[in-house]
């Protein structure tokens, strides 16, 4: 991907694409913090995934090389797979004990395709939108099943915080916003937003099972 970001010839090539990350990382240990702390193994992926989201986006950014760029595409299907997986649990298609096999068929499996699949000149990037569509088709199943919780309150505020990240990402990529020496850059405003939306979906998890 070839984002607004202008590419210095330095240790980090994009300094805002790479430190823009670290709220990745600051809340994934924070997610990691809740979920031991109050014993919920429902959650325990949910942190380790967020910052392995943070660690390989910086890595990526900081190289801008296409090596580091599979590892960032593998922490996104990580995130992806940590909750359709806790979705195939809530929905019966699998029993808890095959939650961890479901989680690691679908990050092996989404991960082999990234390499033909770029040489191939397909846009990698739909492929996480693919996941975020049923991962968005899970949960209205779910809801439609067990009815309005107060629990989706927060589900909202993780959809439209990703929503508004997918708009500066796309601002950014088209060009449509972009002035290339600056520090705030679009896809810097994607890392922060999509990790606050992270961070409201692991609320939602989490408010569930109180709820229940």
């Amino acid at each position: 991907m070839d984002w607004c970001e202008q590419e210095l010839c330095a240790a980090i090539v994009n300094p805002s694409g790479a430190w823009s990350n670290l709220i990745y990382v600051a809340l994934g240990l924070w997610m990691w913090h809740v979920a031991r702390a109050s014993g919920r193994a429902d959650l325990r992926r949910f942190g380790p995934a967020g910052v392995a989201v943070g660690v390989f986006s910086f890595a990526y950014h900081a190289s801008y090389t296409f090596a580091l760029q599979f590892f960032d595409f593998v922490a996104m299907f990580l995130f992806c797979f940590t909750v359709l997986a806790r979705n195939a649990v809530r929905l019966g298609w699998i029993g808890a004990a095959r939650e961890t096999a479901f989680f690691l068929t679908g990050v092996v499996a989404f991960s082999a395709v990234v390499p033909p699949a770029f040489h191939a000149g397909f846009p990698i990037q739909s492929l996480v939108a693919l996941l975020i569509a049923v991962g968005l088709a899970q949960e209205w199943r779910l809801f439609r099943r067990d009815g309005a919780s107060p629990a989706y309150r927060t589900y909202l505020v993780g959809l439209a915080l990703l929503a508004a990240a997918g708009v500066a990402s796309l601002l950014d990529v088209t060009r449509a916003a972009c002035d290339p020496t600056s520090w705030l850059q679009g896809h810097a405003v994607w890392h922060v937003l999509s990790a606050l939306a992270l961070a409201a979906f692991f609320q939602f998890y989490r408010a569930l099972e109180q709820e229940g």
